[in-house]
């Protein structure tokens, strides 16, 4: 017992403080946000959903926790660690084409009054993944790149599709495109990789075009709605427009904690895609670039030490962690005022959704456990020196 606590105790003085404190200052700001919108949300109570978020926050802080912990030996056998995860997010993905649509689109498997969004795993099991076909040993730059398994890339792309989750190919492929530039290949590789991806995706889709035709609508309402939304301002252009006038409401400091009027019905899903719609309202344009300040810090400091090694997996490990969390940021806000079509992502760490946060706490706890050795080694070499 002594030697495990002495263990943890010398882990600690490598812990990354900074990551850890932003990380429970937005989960406690979350859990406000959280009640707060899904007040509007009638016949639902919303402490049912500060309970739920408070669950998975414990959750995700546990995983960033035990992960911290882990060894070295885990980046060793990263080939293995990135198989289990693809065979686990791919088996949980297929599974999920088995449950009805919510919301006119699939990918979750419904458990009662849980829900799991397996494509929130597949994001961590791409940056593992990824990491790994790069930097493969005994094998050149150039081997690692042609080896990088585009089957599976490309079934996961068109599984994806069917549901259908732009947003998730978004960031999926966003993820691959900055791990593959990361690593030191040329940016045509990079590009040509991305092209190649997408070309064969399109091919195939005439293949299974009865069974995509509906889904390929759905999508096209969410592009024709992104377009042109005041022409569509009854049906399918709704949405954004309430997001509109929630963000125009708000002005630089909001109309108040729990005072926003776009919540009580106007936005479909104002404690999920919407949250940061109803922080606008509420709480103004200060809060929102205060909220990305903070995802922004931590971004920063992963890249930071990033840079810091020159072990290759834990460089594409961190700048993958980084992407995804950008990603996010990008595609939900990008949403929410226009600039993007809607897609259903959550905002990270802010949003109602366990499988977000879950599918966080363990790409940042790989992180930290990546930082841990980094600052490790830094110290030995001083040491050294």
């Amino acid at each position: 017992m002594r030697t495990i606590i002495k263990k943890i105790k010398k882990n600690m003085l490598y812990f990354d403080w900074w990551i850890m404190l932003v990380v429970i200052g937005l989960m406690a700001f979350g859990s406000v946000m959280s009640f707060s919108a899904s007040a509007g949300i009638t016949n639902v109570s919303p402490t049912s959903f500060l309970q739920k978020q408070l669950f998975f926050y414990g959750i995700a802080l546990a995983l960033m926790l035990m992960f911290f912990h882990l060894s070295r030996h885990w980046v060793k056998i990263l080939g293995v660690f990135s198989w289990a995860f693809y065979l686990i997010s791919m088996a949980l993905m297929l599974l999920a084409v088995l449950f009805p649509p919510i919301n006119g689109a699939r990918g979750w498997i419904v458990l009662g009054p849980i829900s799991i969004q397996p494509v929130e795993i597949y994001k961590v099991t791409i940056i593992l993944w990824m990491s790994f076909a790069m930097t493969r040993k005994n094998h050149t730059l150039k081997d690692n790149f042609i080896h990088l398994g585009w089957i599976r890339i490309i079934m996961s792309t068109v599984l994806l599709y069917t549901y259908p989750d732009m947003g998730g190919i978004i960031i999926t492929l966003g993820i691959l495109f900055i791990i593959v530039l990361s690593s030191g290949a040329k940016a045509r590789y990079a590009v040509g990789s991305l092209g190649a991806v997408l070309v064969i995706w399109w091919a195939l889709i005439p293949a299974f075009e009865p069974w995509l035709e509906k889904f390929g609508y759905y999508m096209m309402q969410r592009f024709t709605a992104y377009l042109n939304p005041w022409k569509y301002a009854q049906t399918i252009g709704n949405q954004l427009i309430n997001s509109y006038y929630a963000v125009s409401n708000g002005g630089l400091f909001g109309r108040g904690i729990g005072r926003s009027l776009q919540k009580t019905g106007n936005l479909p899903e104002p404690n999920t895609d919407f949250i940061m719609a109803v922080v606008s309202e509420e709480l103004g344009a200060v809060a929102i670039m205060i909220v990305l300040a903070a995802l922004l810090f931590v971004v920063w400091r992963l890249v930071y030490f990033a840079f810091q090694t020159g072990y290759m997996r834990f460089r594409l490990i961190l700048v993958g962690t980084a992407a995804y969390i950008m990603l996010q940021i990008i595609v939900n806000l990008g949403g929410v005022i226009g600039i993007l079509p809607i897609t259903g992502v959550t905002f990270p760490f802010i949003s109602v959704g366990g499988s977000s946060i879950i599918s966080l706490g363990l790409a940042l706890g790989l992180s930290l456990n990546v930082i841990k050795h980094i600052r490790y080694d830094k110290a030995q070499k001083l040491l050294q020196a």
